[in-house]
């Protein structure tokens, strides 16, 4: 993957690379200091076949180190730099890491592991010394390139290793979908696979990555100010994102040639106002789990969608998705089953987890494609009249909170290590700002535990995505005709069943 910067550096080197938290960096600088970090990581024990953890903001030094690890012939493995101590050590555990670098702070030292700061790598950054860039490892494509860890049913996040054949695949996949970028402004933090997608494909392109700050993030009036002030081209990011953007400063994406959506679902009002404010602006839903190295499919909104759903299209290259029985039959024309994603863009598996990567990746029974592995994705869709998927939710408790994947079974497993704790249900429901959590819980009696208090319990566990914003109290869960919880109850009175748990 590093390759492709590496040939734009050496084409362009004076062009600006990224620019992130008030610095600028061109392909040379970006280049010089992720190779100087390599060879701290390679003195350090970095290399091939093992994982490096990188503590991430949103700033250069962090697209540095990402870099850095990957030049170092070792698999990067970003978590968030605030991230929680306990969830932290799983992760370490589970990637064998020994080595970190990235963001000095909390999650660094929680590693335990060897810290290599990305402090001290810019001097003399115009000198591109031909020996910093040619003496690192060579890499074949089936190396681990990076391991993202999303949420765990079971209460353990879990890590989708990902090839460097596969990463450069689902890069160059993109140049057949969407405009080559000039200036990308990429919303998606590092820890998560949307940032895989924004840094390689604007860097292959050659063009300036743009990283907001957590301010502009969240401020809808500071982030059009960002697009204008950056004259932006493409914008990658949630609908829910977007939708604040549209409403308020549409001229402010005018300028623009794409915009990207995708984490969650896009609403078919949401694409069509796109249409009517900045219809020379293209629009694209974009879909695919971490396991299907980014993305999976993509559909290109025009005028002619005629709702109520927005499609998320059809698969890119390296990749086959199919709507299959619960036989492993195609599902009927326009009938509603099982996605399966196949073909040689898929992840190698899930790390350290072998019951698990045999469960979700099977071998596809299709007499054309023998032993050819599928993803099964959890998902449901039908093929719509245009040959394009169209997304029906989930065939599980897996939610998507702010692009992040959650599975409320971690949630609840984690606030059931409360003592006081007897029983819980985490339910979503869709507010103005997209998908968030609601905890109901059973308390010991007496207990007096308010939200605040379990808040901060489960901060303590839980990355921020994963935190309820809404806490009621029930004396016992409601319970369905199968003898299971009923969360179709829950989820529908999601903010007003039971009692609400006050600070």
């Amino acid at each position: 993957m590093h390759s492709l910067i590496r040939a734009q550096a050496a084409s362009t080197p004076g062009a600006v690379a990224v620019t992130a938290g008030g610095e600028a960096l061109t392909y040379a600088q970006l280049v010089l200091r992720a190779s100087r970090l390599a060879r701290r990581l390679i003195a350090a024990g970095a290399g091939p076949d093992r994982f490096v953890g990188v503590t991430v903001d949103r700033s250069a030094d962090s697209v540095v180190a990402v870099l850095g690890v990957l030049m170092s012939g070792a698999a990067y493995v970003p978590m968030a730099a605030d991230l929680p101590e306990d969830r932290i050590g799983m992760i370490v555990s589970d990637a064998a890491m020994r080595v970190v670098t990235g963001v000095e702070g909390r999650a660094a030292k929680a590693s335990g592991a060897i810290f290599v700061s990305v402090g001290g790598l810019s001097e003399a950054a115009e000198d591109m010394d031909r020996e910093d860039v040619t003496v690192l490892p060579d890499l074949h494509g089936g190396s681990a390139a990076y391991a993202i860890f999303t949420s765990g049913s079971t209460g353990r996040p879990k890590g989708v290793v990902i090839s460097h054949a596969s990463a450069v695949g689902s890069t160059l996949a993109r140049f057949a979908h969407y405009p080559e970028p000039v200036v990308y402004v990429m919303l998606a933090p590092l820890t998560i696979d949307a940032a895989v997608a924004g840094m390689y494909f604007t860097f292959a392109a050659g063009g300036r990555l743009v990283v907001p700050d957590g301010e502009e993030i969240r401020d809808p009036q500071l982030l059009a100010d960002l697009l204008v002030e950056q004259r932006a081209g493409h914008l990658d990011g949630l609908p829910s994102q977007y939708a604040a953007l549209l409403r308020f400063h549409p001229k402010a994406l005018a300028g623009l040639k794409c915009v990207i959506l995708g984490g969650e679902a896009l609403p078919y009002d949401l694409a069509r106002r796109h249409i009517a404010e900045v219809p020379g602006v293209e629009l694209h839903n974009e879909y695919g789990p971490t396991e299907s190295t980014v993305w999976a499919t993509s559909h290109h909104c025009t005028a002619e969608d005629s709702g109520p759903q927005v499609p998320i299209g059809r698969a890119v290259a390296g990749l086959r998705a199919q709507v299959l029985t619960d036989g492993l039959q195609p599902a009927p024309a326009g009938a509603v089953g099982e996605v399966y994603l196949s073909g040689p863009g898929l992840a190698c598996g899930y790390l350290g987890r072998p019951g698990l990567t045999s469960e979700r990746f099977v071998a596809d029974p299709d007499p054309a494609h023998p032993g050819e592995r599928m993803y099964r994705t959890g998902d449901l869709g039908h093929i719509d009249e245009a040959g394009e998927l169209v997304y029906h939710g989930r065939t599980d408790d897996l939610v998507k909170v702010r692009g992040f994947r959650v599975e409320l079974g971690e949630v609840e497993s984690r606030l059931l290590e409360h003592p006081e704790v007897l029983d819980v249900a985490v339910v979503p429901y869709t507010g103005v700002t997209g998908i968030r959590l609601v905890a109901v819980t059973v308390l010991a009696p007496r207990s007096t535990l308010g939200s605040r208090e379990l808040s901060d319990f489960a901060a303590g566990r839980l990355p921020p995505y994963m935190l309820p914003t809404g806490w009621r109290r029930l004396d016992v869960l409601p319970v369905a005709p199968s003898g299971k919880v009923d969360r179709l109850s829950l989820q529908a009175e999601a903010t007003t069943v039971g009692t609400a748990l006050l600070v």
